[in-house]
């Protein structure tokens, strides 16, 4: 049976499947865009580089494991409840 929108009594309704599965943080604390910024950080202070690799690669793992921990709870309560998006007028709710 397929679901109905309680915001507009509409029966076009689609599983709302969510494309974008990594925040910003995620983007932003990456491994790879930390270690090249603490190699140019390195670079502009003529230090050696890879010292900022190895430091900006260790930043990001330790913040990338602090948010999975503090994520991880309301993803898996997230994946159980489905999430429905009306297409006649774009109200998102869960039954």
């Amino acid at each position: 049976m397929k679901p109905i929108c309680p915001n507009c009594h509409s029966a076009h309704v689609v599983e709302n499947i969510d494309i974008n599965t990594q925040s910003m943080s995620e983007h932003l604390f990456s491994p790879k865009l930390l270690a090249s910024l603490g190699a140019s950080f390195c670079k502009y202070y003529k230090i050696n580089p890879m010292i900022g690799i190895v430091a900006g690669g260790a930043i990001a793992t330790v913040i990338n494991l602090a948010q999975q921990k503090l994520i991880q709870p309301p993803l898996v309560k997230a994946a159980l409840i489905p999430r429905y998006l009306c297409s006649t007028c774009q109200h998102t709710f869960s039954i």
